[in-house]
């Protein structure tokens, strides 16, 4: 039998001693209907408590949805044993106020290697639904471009579950790998494309989101050069002011990245307290201290992993050219940009 004996605490009863034994796992019976050996199992803690066997999951069931208790094969084997036990937990009254807040990239314009995209919600969002709740159209003919998202088990979730980041198949963005050569490029240079989500992803309490989104780009020219910081124009720090400070980039920057990767430091070497911004496009950066700039010698250090919306970083290229000089990889070192004086012409 198979029950709930509180909200996030699933049961299965009378069990035998042998039973007790095998190795359990819960999977959504979606993504095991999708495909069983890729089915990644939930985190969490079994316990035995008599003939009876809880599982406590580290992330709280969703209500409405459907999950499956399997036995699982002896190590290093990932298809099920048997036939999985089916438990629904109850629907919840709903709430619907979950909104999509933000799509990354929000250039209009995407290189033909574009590697990710990532969406914002405004709660925290049930996993396992993103392969049918997110797809890429072709504008021109109307149809979803097959295989352009990469299926991910584990979905690739921020730890509150609030940011998705999806990614393009990278074996297609790759020339010279078999995936590229058999399907090309996941987008079409010339073409117009959407990211759409659809109203029918499942926040966290199992509501529908308020209302689906979608954010539409034309298609350009790959984009194979390292990040190069020393290119960019820089509009220094103004003393006595608390005006921010200024990047701007010769291409879209990846957004996770650049609010990480990039930091003001003092002459001490220590990070500027202050508000850092990706502005439209992620074509430039911005900076606002905290307190007035004084006198320091100001830099902006960028991390070496920084990349921009085609994967290529600091140190390499993502899609790179062996016979090409300039796609030789650089030391992973930080590079620092001086931000006192006057801002650049």
């Amino acid at each position: 039998m198979t029950g709930w004996t509180d909200a996030q605490l699933a049961e299965l009863s009378g069990l035998g001693i042998g039973e007790l034994g095998r190795r359990f796992a819960v999977v959504t019976a979606d993504s095991l209907a999708r495909n069983p050996a890729a089915a990644t199992p939930m985190a969490g803690m079994f316990v035995v408590d008599g003939k009876a066997l809880r599982f406590r999951p580290r992330f709280p069931f969703t209500a409405g949805m459907t999950y499956a208790f399997l036995t699982r094969a002896p190590k290093g084997h990932t298809l099920p044993t048997s036939r999985p036990l089916l438990l629904t937990r109850p629907a919840a009254a709903q709430r619907v106020s979950t909104v999509v807040t933000h799509i990354y990239p929000t250039a209009d314009r995407l290189p033909v290697n574009t590697l990710r995209f990532y969406v914002h919600f405004s709660a925290p969002m049930s996993e396992g639904l993103a392969c049918a709740a997110v797809e890429l159209l072709d504008l021109g003919s109307g149809q979803v471009l097959p295989g352009a998202i990469l299926p991910m088990e584990p979905e690739l979730w921020d730890p509150r579950r609030a940011r998705l980041t999806l990614l393009l198949d990278p074996g297609r963005i790759k020339r010279g790998l078999r995936p590229h050569t058999e399907a090309g490029y996941p987008l079409t240079p010339g073409r117009s494309v959407a990211l759409v989500v659809h109203r029918a992803f499942l926040d966290a309490s199992g509501a529908p989101l308020a209302a689906g989104a979608e954010r539409r780009y034309s298609v350009g020219p790959a984009i194979r050069q390292r990040v190069e910081p020393p290119s960019w124009r820089i509009e220094a720090v103004h003393a006595g002011t608390r005006l921010p400070v200024r990047a701007i980039f010769d291409r879209p920057i990846d957004h996770a990245l650049g609010l990480r990767c990039l930091t003001v430091i003092d002459d001490a070497g220590k990070p500027v307290p202050g508000h850092s911004t990706l502005e439209a496009g992620e074509r430039s950066w911005s900076f606002t201290p905290a307190s007035t700039w004084n006198g320091s010698a100001y830099a902006l250090l960028v991390a070496p992993e920084l990349e921009d919306i085609a994967g290529n970083s600091v140190t390499r290229v993502f899609d790179r050219d062996l016979t090409n000089r300039d796609h030789r990889p650089r030391p992973a070192e930080p590079i620092q940009l001086g931000l006192t004086g006057r801002p650049n012409d």
